[in-house]
């Protein structure tokens, strides 16, 4: 142990029960680092734990149950994960909810249920750690956002595409009210081609939704692929980490007039 290249870090993943978020858990923990999985589901959280001590490369990994939904929720998180860990480096937004459909069929509701997690619950996290972060003078905070958020492309998919281009708005907000502090922060795009982020669909006038959650072989090696790009953006901080350096030049057109500030310490 206290080998890795993240060895001596603490990392907070939310959504940590599944998909990249649970990819990214793994690969801090290999890593190294030390490993707060976060997430609503109690069962997948709890496996996440288990798999991460079985690698007997991270010291310590505990569960927190989370609803990013909840202030009172969040609040709790940010108070465990600092009195357990001692600190925390990075965090990692990695939980959403997948809203897609005819726009017509689609419910103020529907929208509220996809905004209170994919957006505020972002917001909710961030803000909660920041002062943490930035009293200590060092951290990093890394949001992930579909390909769709930046490029829209689909009609079915306006609304879980129109959260995450809110959220990149507030990330990109965030870089400047973090400017000088030592604390990074990033966007991290999934790839095009990535499965989508939501262990919990809704969908409105196009029947089932095509998936459950759980990804065949290609899927899974997909969201392997995506979470080593962003571990890969942890050692060297900018704003902009594409999950797919294909997608680099489109999403450099939207987002490329950026400075990061990642060095600055």
């Amino acid at each position: 142990m206290n080998s890795g290249a993240l060895s001596g870090k603490v990392g907070v993943v939310t959504g940590a029960g599944s998909g990249i978020g649970r990819a990214v858990a793994l690969g801090f923990a290999r890593q190294g680092a030390d490993v707060v999985v976060a997430d609503f589901d109690a069962p997948r959280m709890d496996r996440t734990v288990e798999d991460i001590l079985r690698l007997r490369t991270a010291e310590r990994s505990i569960a927190l149950s989370t609803d990013v939904r909840n202030d009172a929720s969040v609040r709790s998180l940010v108070h465990g994960a600092i009195k357990s860990m001692g600190k925390v480096d990075i965090l990692v937004n990695a939980v959403g909810v997948l809203l897609q459909g005819k726009l017509d069929r689609i419910s103020s509701h529907d929208w509220a249920w996809m905004l209170e997690t994919n957006l505020l619950g972002a917001v909710r996290t961030t803000t909660g750690f920041l002062s943490h972060m930035t009293e200590r003078g060092s951290g990093h905070i890394i949001n992930i956002v579909s390909f769709g958020g930046v490029h829209p492309g689909d009609a079915n998919t306006i609304p879980y595409d129109t959260g995450h281009a809110a959220l990149a708005a507030f990330t990109e907000g965030l870089t400047l009210q973090t400017k000088g502090t030592g604390v990074h922060v990033s966007l991290f795009c999934l790839s095009q081609k990535a499965p989508k982020i939501g262990q919990n669909t809704r969908s409105r006038g196009l029947g089932r939704w095509m998936g459950d959650g759980t990804p065949p072989e290609a899927g899974k090696q997909a969201v392997e692929q995506q979470a080593s790009a962003l571990i890969e953006g942890v050692h060297h901080p900018r704003f902009l980490i594409a999950g797919d350096p294909a997608d680099l030049p489109a999403l450099e057109q939207r987002w490329g007039n950026i400075d990061s500030h990642a060095a600055v310490t």
